[in-house]
């Protein structure tokens, strides 16, 4: 049986993510709480040791760059490939990261995201990579269809105020030469 995206959606009680695609919290271990004079000084508020969600992507969404305190770290769950695209805040380096089924083809079924980075994805098959690392979109496909389901497990805790939502001008300032995947992976100012 193949599942659609609304059947998915509707399954799992994801909601709309403000960074792109949809998401459920599925666990919050409470069990340890960490205070601020506990944690490096990046983190704002308190929070519990860690956290866990499903992320899902249709076709024709993205993942926003975005950075967090956490480590975040990423499980391939169901669906087509994903990309994840790390941008190294203090140097601009860019790493492409492929998850999906097909170990043999290199693909990942797990992979963690580095505290403070830079990070989005989107679906592997809706854009070619080119030269000098330029995103070029493919035709459209029915989002009903094609679709990734991952989970992420972040520690310590996500914590929305921690949250910070890359600005397209600001990162294209910044990294000139990286502006075609910062402008296919941020909304507009």
């Amino acid at each position: 049986m193949s599942l659609t995206t609304s059947e998915i959606i509707a399954k799992l009680n994801l909601i709309p993510n403000s960074e792109g695609g949809f998401f459920v919290e599925t666990f919050r271990d409470t069990s340890i709480n960490l205070t601020t004079s506990q944690l490096p000084s990046r983190f704002k508020v308190d929070r519990p040791i860690s956290t866990a969600i499903y992320f899902f992507l249709p076709t024709g969404n993205v993942s926003n760059l975005h950075r967090i305190p956490s480590a975040e770290t990423w499980h391939f769950y169901l669906g087509e490939p994903i990309t994840i695209l790390e941008i190294d805040d203090k140097n601009g380096s860019v790493k492409f990261t492929n998850m999906g089924q097909d170990i043999v083809s290199n693909q990942v079924l797990q992979y963690t995201v580095r505290p403070d980075v830079w990070f989005g994805a989107f679906p592997s098959r809706d854009f070619d990579i080119v030269m000098d690392n330029k995103l070029v979109r493919k035709a459209p496909r029915n989002a009903e269809k094609h679709f990734s389901l991952v989970g992420t497990t972040v520690a310590p805790a996500f914590e929305v105020q921690d949250f910070v939502l890359a600005k397209r001008s600001e990162l294209i300032s910044r990294f000139p030469a990286l502006k075609s995947l910062i402008s296919a992976l941020t909304p507009s100012d």
